[in-house]
């Protein structure tokens, strides 16, 4: 039932976001051909009225390249609240909350697809940040860059100086994903607890998330201020000076991985756990 859920939540999204999708592809696709029109300059500069045109081409796309990316995290944001309030909170909730399901799964499939749609719309940042530079210093120098062999040399002097290095890439995919969960569950928590006002609910919505970050941040604080002077810190970081300075850093990383994955895994299931407290017990549909 819960890949059926998240099937649908995928649906719903997709039908919006695939449109602005394609959209910054496009106008990445006619950014690259006038910056690689760009790459002619000195000839189209005996061609008084191309050149001119050209530029004035130049100026417009960059301006709707700019327009489309605002658009896509504007609107990956808008449809991933709007899913969760509109689909909970709100009238759907009368249907959703009637289907054979526990709220945790309902309150899972929302983040779930709204995470994937989240890292969609980065990823379409990027591969449209790559076309521009395809456009800005032409297809033939960008791949003999990438493929330059002093690049790759580099990258595996790198590796082999930091063995533990797979380690370290799963702790940050880790880290990644949790930091982004937790930034899900923040405004779907906030939601539920601005849900529990009797009028005005978007409002204390709001009212909740600032509270929350407040809160987080002087806990953070506070947790950090108390860690620099317990011994163990102390012995820890006596231990680091003794160690060669590519085992110092990678030591460093560990930990700096280690600790945000604890310290926003534990917020992530307050969040999730709280919002699923809530809309078990006081959710209130009318």
């Amino acid at each position: 039932m819960f890949g059926k859920l998240c099937k649908y939540e995928f649906k719903s999204i997709v039908r919006t976001l695939v449109p602005i999708y394609l959209a910054v592809i496009a106008v990445s696709i006619l950014n690259a051909f006038v910056g690689i029109g760009s790459l002619f300059t000195d000839y189209l500069n005996d061609l008084g009225f191309v050149s001119s045109l050209l530029g004035l081409i130049r100026g417009i796309s960059i301006f709707v390249y700019f327009g489309v990316m605002v658009a896509l995290s504007v609107l990956t944001l808008i449809v991933i609240i709007q899913r969760f309030y509109k689909g909970l909170l709100c009238d759907e909730g009368y249907l959703m909350f009637t289907l054979p399901v526990k709220p945790w799964q309902l309150i899972a499939a929302k983040g779930t697809a709204a995470f994937v749609m989240s890292l969609a719309s980065g990823l379409t940042a990027i591969i449209s940040i790559v076309i521009l530079i395809l456009g800005s210093v032409g297809p033939a120098d960008f791949f003999k860059a990438i493929t330059s062999p002093y690049v790759w040399d580099s990258i595996g002097r790198v590796l082999s100086e930091v063995p533990s290095w797979p380690l370290l890439l799963l702790e940050l995919i880790l880290m990644v994903i949790i930091s982004g969960m937790i930034q899900l569950y923040h405004m779907y928590f906030s939601m539920a607890l601005g849900h529990l006002s009797s009028s005005h609910r978007i409002m204390m919505s709001v009212v909740a998330y600032i509270a929350i970050s407040m809160a987080v941040s002087f806990i953070s604080g506070f947790l950090m201020i108390i860690a620099s002077v317990t011994p163990f810190t102390r012995s820890l970081l006596d231990l680091l000076n003794t160690m060669p300075a590519a085992e110092n850093i990678t030591y460093v990383f560990h930990f700096a991985f280690i600790y945000s994955i604890i310290f926003n895994g534990i917020q992530l299931a307050v969040f999730f756990f709280g919002t699923e407290r809530i809309l078990s017990k006081r959710l209130n549909l009318e």
